[in-house]
């Protein structure tokens, strides 16, 4: 069964380290004016391992035996920067914030994160075999706040109302609670009569946005008319239906010999995007 992938911005990260087109580089190609700046900044760093990252350069290293990342532009300039701390490098006023959600923990990681003007920590650990995420500002914020729930943390409510809307899970594959800009979040993932769902809904038990995969005879005869018109030739690999606070989009993933294509529809039909 294939599983869903939930990118709505409330889980995502508050900084993105994706290296999709990353490729590694000698020390010998690296600039001098960006070589310089670093060596400059990080004068006793160790094991260092560097990357070229659209048109950027990443350098990964160790000072003090801990992992620093760093993002450089062709001039050398630091735009983004990730380190390692430890446990006594975690303000209190930090560690306040945490035990007001977790009374007693063990830190299993923590990283600051800095990018330009915002300065950023982000500290995790394990309850229960459940991870907690901590995202905190430099000034002693709580910014945003993950939990993996256990099944009897899911509130009943929530898994009532889909019970009685959408079925009874066969088995659930994930659940988090998330609190970010004043929102408190819940999601669950699993499957419903053999198909993956995705559920997400606010502390009022109101559900904000409902995905789920479809089989081919799911799929609407409007998009599959448009599919035939469009897309001669094209192969249906799959097909998601996405309820985003009552708007309905379909999209699908077509390929034809080598290429892939992803069109998200309307229900009557009519593509609104296509990658």
């Amino acid at each position: 069964m294939k599983k869903l992938k939930y990118t709505i911005y409330l889980v995502a990260l508050f900084f993105s380290w994706g290296n999709a087109s990353a490729q590694s580089i000698s020390k010998e190609n690296i600039p001098a004016v960006v070589l310089n700046s670093f060596q400059l900044k990080f004068p006793n760093a160790k094991d260092i391992y560097w990357k070229l990252i659209d048109g950027n350069y990443e350098v990964k290293c160790k000072v003090n035996d801990k992992v620093n990342i760093v993002i450089m532009d062709h001039r050398g300039q630091v735009l983004r920067y990730q380190q390692d701390l430890y446990i006594s490098e975690i303000p209190e006023s930090m560690l306040k914030i945490i035990r007001s959600k977790a009374p007693l923990f063990d830190v299993g990681d923590a990283d600051k994160f800095v990018e330009g003007e915002k300065t950023r920590y982000e500290i995790n650990f394990k309850i229960d075999g459940k991870h907690q995420y901590f995202w905190i500002d430099d000034k002693g914020h709580l910014v945003k706040y993950r939990k993996e729930l256990h099944y009897e943390e899911i509130p009943a409510s929530i898994m009532n109302f889909i019970t009685t809307n959408f079925g009874r899970f066969d088995d659930i594959d994930r659940a988090k609670y998330v609190e970010e800009n004043g929102k408190k979040i819940y999601i669950v993932a699993g499957e419903i009569k053999d198909s993956e769902h995705i559920f997400l809904f606010d502390d009022k038990v109101k559900l904000l946005e409902h995905q789920q995969d479809l089989k081919d005879s799911e799929i609407p005869a409007p998009i599959m008319n448009t599919v035939n018109q469009s897309f001669k030739g094209y192969n249906i690999k799959d097909a998601d239906l996405k309820n985003n606070r009552g708007v309905m989009t379909y999209t699908l993933r077509i390929r034809k010999s080598d290429k892939t294509v992803y069109v998200t529809f309307n229900p009557k039909g009519e593509i609104l995007n296509t990658k």
